[in-house]
């Protein structure tokens, strides 16, 4: 009884300094990140309307890859493959271009590259779900989230 007692003890004291751990690393990373000497993104700076325009747009495209995982989840490649075109690819290009707001007229040339390659993967993703190939599918939808990490990872407006 005694072991066991001991035992529940060293584990509970195991749990608590973990998380006590866990907790300062967290603070850590937390307060590193938020230095800007620590983000070393290339700032694009953009009129406020269209970085909120842009912003929009990146969270319909973050709604889309949920939307378009759900639906690869459940063997809809047709839909999937509806998704992703309209909402992100080629054809949802351009949107804002009438207002002369369009973000894609206020970013560096690689980061418009990177935009247009994320459009261009998008609609490569939807012809190869519509053949019905799920596993070219997932190639396809890979080389779009890519580009999202490139664009992310080496670029910011604020």
């Amino acid at each position: 009884m005694m072991r066991i007692a001991i035992l529940v003890a060293s584990t509970m004291l195991l749990f608590t300094m973990q998380s006590a751990h866990s907790a300062q690393a967290a603070g850590e990373t937390r307060s590193a990140t938020n230095s800007p000497d620590s983000d070393h993104r290339q700032l694009v700076s953009m009129p406020d309307e269209t970085s909120r325009l842009m912003r929009k747009d990146m969270l319909d495209h973050l709604s889309a890859l949920n939307e378009i995982v759900g639906l690869l989840a459940e063997n809809n490649l047709d839909a999937a493959a509806d998704v992703a075109e309209t909402r992100m690819g080629k054809s949802s290009m351009g949107r804002h271009r009438a207002t002369g707001m369009g973000p894609g007229r206020f970013m560096p040339l690689e980061m418009r590259n990177i935009g247009w390659a994320m459009h261009e993967s998008a609609t490569e993703f939807s012809r190869t779900a519509r053949e019905g190939n799920l596993k070219g599918a997932y190639s396809a939808l890979q080389k779009v989230t890519a580009s999202c990490v490139a664009c992310h990872y080496s670029y910011r407006t604020r």
